[in-house]
């Protein structure tokens, strides 16, 4: 009997990115241009999309495809590019998680790696709602809580039995909300490698604040991290975003 072909495992970059909307556009279109193309991850999970900056992102990323939906949020809120020559997408959907915000959703893709049949992983991205919004502040409620346990409900019924499933995005949060979805079986890719997360947001100069880890990349399923890293990356003397964009290196079972 011949036995099914073995498939040697396979390294793949991802990159969870809040883009910013249209602040301070567009003085930042070439440092966003200048990141897709020098850093140029596999697979980028984009936060606070326009069709600017998609515009942007689709010439500086000729390599690559994403999703393209009637659907607004995807135009608007998030959207994923993966390398067309390492996957190809079998299937795209969004799911409401309770967001405040009315475009906002889960927005996930099942993609398919083209090395051989049968290996697959779902990546999904978020923007889970900013403990400054005015519902929050009038329920003095931390709404990222039961959006994070929307998440796991959501991945868990999308799961075909321990797929390799990735969920990123700007989670505003670095406390109960991230527990839920280690509780759900998801690990950070920083504590998965013996690493504690930097700081993801402010990109000084570009912007100012108190500094919070509030991006993260989680996992769960047949696929390993290897490595994460939060990236300054600046052209000239501009940032191209707010946030910083986090990084991570993963490895199929």
């Amino acid at each position: 009997m011949m036995s099914a072909p073995q498939f040697a495992p396979l390294r793949f970059g991802v990159c969870t990115y809040n883009i910013w909307s249209t602040t301070r556009w567009p003085e930042r279109r070439d440092a966003l241009s200048s990141f897709a193309r020098v850093v140029c991850p596999d697979v980028l999970c984009l936060q606070e999309v326009q069709p600017e900056s998609l515009a942007t992102l689709d010439e500086s990323l000729p390599n690559h495809v994403r999703v393209h939906d009637e659907f607004g949020g995807w135009s608007n809120e998030g959207n994923i590019y993966w390398r067309n020559d390492l996957f190809e997408c079998v299937g795209y959907g969004v799911a409401d998680i309770g967001m405040m915000e009315p475009l906002r959703r889960l927005f996930w893709v099942l993609l398919r790696l083209r090395d051989g049949p049968g290996r697959e992983v779902r990546v999904a991205t978020a923007h889970f709602t900013w403990h400054g919004h005015t519902y929050a502040l009038e329920t003095e409620r931390n709404v990222r809580i039961p959006q994070a346990r929307a998440v796991v409900a959501e991945m868990d019924n999308l799961d075909r039995g321990g797929e390799a499933q990735l969920f990123m995005g700007d989670l505003n949060d670095s406390t109960e909300p991230i527990s839920v979805l280690r509780e759900g079986g998801f690990t950070d890719c920083f504590r998965a490698v013996g690493q504690e997360s930097d700081f993801t947001h402010p990109a000084a100069p570009t912007a100012r604040g108190v500094p919070q880890t509030i991006d993260w990349i989680m996992s769960r399923g047949a696929v390993r991290p290897i490595l994460g890293h939060v990236v300054d990356y600046f052209h000239e003397d501009l940032a191209p975003s707010d946030h910083k964009p986090v990084m991570a290196v993963f490895e199929t079972a």
